[in-house]
């Protein structure tokens, strides 16, 4: 495993003074404001019920109806390396960031295996679809639910 060049704990960054450290600690894995909330929000007003959060599965599902076994990963585009052309390459570290965002990919492809090999309908929902055509989204799904058979 490569290390990250410097001390993140000393070395400022240009968001308020802030460490590189104390930054990245800001960024946080559930409760984006741009992502899970907004799907939260978009699921009260649809009326769609059952889902619940944190549930221990692997992944951690965003969403999950555990009646219909159907879980939703909503991934950010950088962290999950979506090539949707909105330029996140990033500039520094290039090479240790793409290392970590291929790590990532694989892992998000392991977690959709395991989760489907134990009878598991997972839904993917990209940051930009979601911000770009949130209905969509929202039917995709809808849909996944529709098509699952209750469990007793």
């Amino acid at each position: 495993m490569s290390r990250w060049p410097g001390n993140a704990q000393e070395e400022r960054t240009a968001f308020g003074g802030l460490s590189r450290g104390q930054l990245m600690s800001r960024v946080r894995s559930s409760g984006n404001q741009t992502t899970e909330q907004r799907v939260a929000a978009f699921l009260r007003r649809a009326n769609l019920k059952g889902w619940r959060r944190h549930i221990s599965l692997p992944g951690k599902p965003d969403f999950v109806w555990p009646q219909f076994k159907v879980a939703v990963f909503v991934d950010g585009c950088f962290w999950h390396g979506h090539n949707c052309g909105r330029n996140l390459t990033p500039r520094t570290n290039a090479e240790l960031w793409r290392d970590k965002i291929q790590r990532n990919k694989t892992r998000d492809r392991q977690t959709t295996h395991l989760l489907r090999q134990k009878g598991w309908t997972v839904v993917r929902i990209w940051e930009c679809h979601l911000a770009k055509n949130p209905s969509r989204s929202l039917d995709r799904i809808r849909k996944a639910i529709t098509a699952s058979t209750p469990m007793p």
